[in-house]
């Protein structure tokens, strides 16, 4: 990859143009709407909403058929309009777009909001898709901004510019959420109950085909504002991966969230594959796995997202993992302890000290535990319901403190009442507190028909009311998992750099091998270049030389036909395991040559590899895939025989550092095995030796990208703490290989197919 640098000053320069036309687009002071009209459709309830939401700017209808629209005068196109435009909404027919553009162009507007369909939604119309085209080299040639098309529009609260159609309250409330939607009907969903709830926007974007602007566009300008705090993302696929990575990267900087729901779990089925990487990696799990590296809360569904955004509302991250839970009901507490457990969630013991407070205020009848169940009978007593979040609240052990309550609903905050102290915030400020109720549904103004609330309220801390147990309790988790990765992010280690001279090597060796896929021999020359330990082994053009070889290696070993023409060696009887003496190389030599002739008549035969037989141990999968949009992903897991049964493995994109290594090996659901815990009378393996291969692999991964489709090494044998591990069977496509058939896999430990 070539790097340009850039000048401090031009990149202020650049961040100042982009800024000044993103403010065209989402902060204008005068709005043009071409298609104005009285009759139903987008176009009037667009207007209608700019003028509901009581829009500070001027807004100038266009169409040649009125004379005025909604009350205000109407221009026959933008020529006729005195004055400057900052925003061109256009509602006309996609027949008629480029006309308008041209018209925005010669005008001077500076952003376009082009809700028009019929550009490349659907695939395979090529009409669509040249107009879509069109559109981008608009933008590109004129440098005027434009959001969509197949848009429903975009908001900015600060401005009062509710320039979007859809049934939302004007003005919408301000808040510290930004929202991008590829989707506009999921802005509805989202929209609309965070209103009903008091959660309020800064910016929502219905982001469209994004033609020309795309998500990592808005992410950037979102989080360069100084009023959002959070930003929400419907994303059905990434138009732009690297500039979205440099946005999300900013956003980590700036510790502003990024939650986002990605949909497409299941085009990782419809790739073919070569080797058993790419058929263990699909485009999702790399998706996930850029996510996850990046910082990006991932969630499933829209309600989830809103309960994620409400927590990530919160003004500090938790600095640890305890959470403390109280409820007035054992049933309820008993329903978190396993949804937790199933999460993930820590639900640690109470400190003695808060058991001895506790047993003051819980009836004996009570079991004091994590999650708490006050028990109805504290309610009765005077000041013992808030005695006992007081307690809770002051457990050392404890970050997060969440009160569950039954339905959702305001809150008396005045201290005289007998429920949830209000004050514990700003009496705990190390600690953050949430108010959960078990199910979700319509948010009540009082809990009881007789009941006045003196000073009631929503939200905690600037924390909205969470709605739903398991959806609170995942955003919970997310904003844990966030915390652990901005702590993370602050500790990280540099990955290791790699000679010029190595990746020099290791490319020629690719390239030498004019796009077919590498010998096993080869592979492993391009790993070594990169410090992996690789079995010895040599190959004999007889069956003499591979007597000779195997008194050098030392018996046992492993004889295995190699020839570029067979990759799968198993598969053309072309392996021999466990060879304990001469005679039986011999015999051994001349029968593998014989079954690879019968298996490929035509093929061109190198020879007979003579290799070592590892030494018992774990065997792993380490592999490289190739992704459409993110290129090289490095996938790790259990090996062998089972890879394709138990698929436990972990998929992350390079460059990794020894503590991204390690953390990929802790994820794994054996990573007990490896650590000696999980297998009666096994010590734990060599991890350290296996966190260095995952660097050093990394590094390769990126500097072969451009030539490699897929690399795949299996196993990878780790022997007990302290003797390393072993790559015994390796396999590189080249990208001009094209795609084929997996990999075969080795019939034993230490030996491969």
């Amino acid at each position: 990859m070539v790097e340009t640098a850039v000048s401090a000053d031009e990149d202020a320069s650049s961040r100042g143009a982009f800024m000044t036309r993103m403010g065209s687009l989402l902060n204008p002071r005068r709005i043009a709407i071409v298609g104005a009209s009285p009759r139903p459709g987008y176009a009037r309830s667009i207007h209608n909403a700019l003028l509901a939401g009581e829009y500070d700017g001027e807004i100038v209808p266009i169409n040649p058929r009125y004379d005025e629209v909604l009350g205000l005068p109407a221009y026959p196109s933008l020529a006729g309009v005195p004055g400057a435009i900052d925003l061109a909404i256009v509602v006309v027919s996609n027949r008629l777009v480029f006309d308008v553009l041209d018209d925005c162009e010669r005008s001077g507007v500076g952003a376009v909001s082009l809700i028009a369909s019929g550009f490349a939604e659907k695939p395979g119309d090529a009409l669509g898709e040249e107009r879509q085209r069109r559109i981008r080299e608009f933008a590109l040639r004129t440098g005027i901004r434009v959001s969509g098309p197949n848009c429903l529009g975009n908001i900015s609260v600060s401005n009062r510019m509710n320039a979007a159609a859809g049934p939302y309250f004007s003005p919408l409330p301000g808040g510290p959420v930004a929202a991008v939607l590829q989707s506009g009907l999921l802005s509805y969903s989202l929209i609309v109950p965070c209103v009903d709830r008091g959660i309020g926007f800064t910016y929502v974007v219905t982001s469209g085909n994004e033609a020309d602007l795309t998500t990592a566009d808005y992410i950037r300008y979102f989080v360069e504002d100084d009023e959002t705090r959070v930003i929400g993302c419907f994303v059905e696929q990434f138009r732009d991966p690297s500039r979205f990575l440099e946005a999300a990267e900013l956003a980590a900087e700036r510790r502003k969230p990024i939650v986002a729901l990605k949909i497409g779990r299941s085009a990782g089925g419809q790739r073919a594959a070569r080797a058993h990487t790419g058929s263990l990696v699909g485009s999702d799990d790399i998706a996930a796995a850029v996510m996850r590296q990046h910082g990006i809360i991932r969630v499933n569904s829209m309600d989830e997202m809103i309960e994620t955004l409400a927590v990530c509302h919160a003004r500090k991250l938790p600095k640890s993992d305890g959470v403390g839970a109280v409820f007035m009901s054992g049933g309820a507490a008993g329903m978190v302890s396993d949804l937790g457990q199933d999460l993930g969630l820590r639900f640690p013991a109470l400190a003695p000290e808060t058991v001895e407070r506790l047993s003051q205020i819980i009836p004996d009848y009570g079991t004091i535990d994590n999650p708490l169940d006050t028990t109805g009978g504290v309610w009765t007593q005077p000041g013992a319901f808030q005695a006992s979040f007081r307690a809770i609240a002051a457990d050392p052990g404890l970050d997060i403190i969440l009160y569950g309550r039954p339905f959702p609903g305001r809150m008396e905050a005045n201290p005289d009442m007998e429920e949830f102290p209000a004050s514990l915030p700003e009496e705990h400020r190390d600690k953050l507190f949430f108010i959960m109720s078990l199910v979700t549904g319509r948010h009540r103004e009082k809990n009881y028909a007789y009941e006045q609330m003196l000073d009631p309220i929503d939200s905690l801390d600037s924390i909205p009311f969470l709605q739903g147990t398991e959806n609170s309790l995942r955003a919970i988790r997310s904003l844990m998992r966030y915390a652990e990765f901005q702590r993370a992010r602050a500790e990280r280690d540099a990955p290791d750099c790699v000679d010029e001279s190595v990746v020099d090597a290791a490319r020629q060796i690719v390239t030498r091998a004019g796009g077919t896929t590498l010998t096993e021999r080869e592979s492993k020359r391009v790993l070594a270049l990169y410090g992996l330990p690789v079995t010895r082994e040599a190959l004999a053009a007889s069956a003499d030389e591979a007597v000779m070889l195997a008194r050098e290696i030392g018996y046992p070993v492993a004889l295995k036909i190699e020839s570029s023409d067979i990759p799968h060696k198993t598969e053309a009887s072309g392996v021999l395991l466990g060879v304990e003496n001469d005679d039986d190389v011999m015999t051994g030599f001349g029968l593998i040559i014989d079954n690879a002739r019968a298996h490929a008549p035509d093929a061109k035969l190198d020879g007979v590899l003579v290799q070592q037989v590892a030494p018992d141990g774990h065997e792993l999968l380490l592999g490289m895939s190739q992704d459409a949009d993110f290129g090289p992903a490095i996938v790790v897991g259990f090996g062998g025989v089972w890879v394709e049964t138990l698929r436990d493995t972990r998929v992350c994109v390079p460059p990794l550092s020894k503590r991204d290594a390690r953390a990929m090996l802790e994820s794994l659901r054996g990573f007990p095995i490896l650590e000696g815990s999980g297998a009666r009378g096994a010590g734990p393996s060599d991890l350290d030796a296996v966190v260095d291969i995952l660097a050093r692999f990394s590094r390769l991964a990126i500097d072969v990208s451009d030539l490699v489709c897929e690399i795949d090494i299996n196993p990878l044998v780790v022997f007990e703490q302290g003797s390393g591990a072993l790559v015994v069977d390796c396999l590189i496509v080249p990208r001009q290989a094209g795609a084929g058939e997996a990999h075969e896999q080795p019939t034993r430990p230490g030996a491969a197919g």
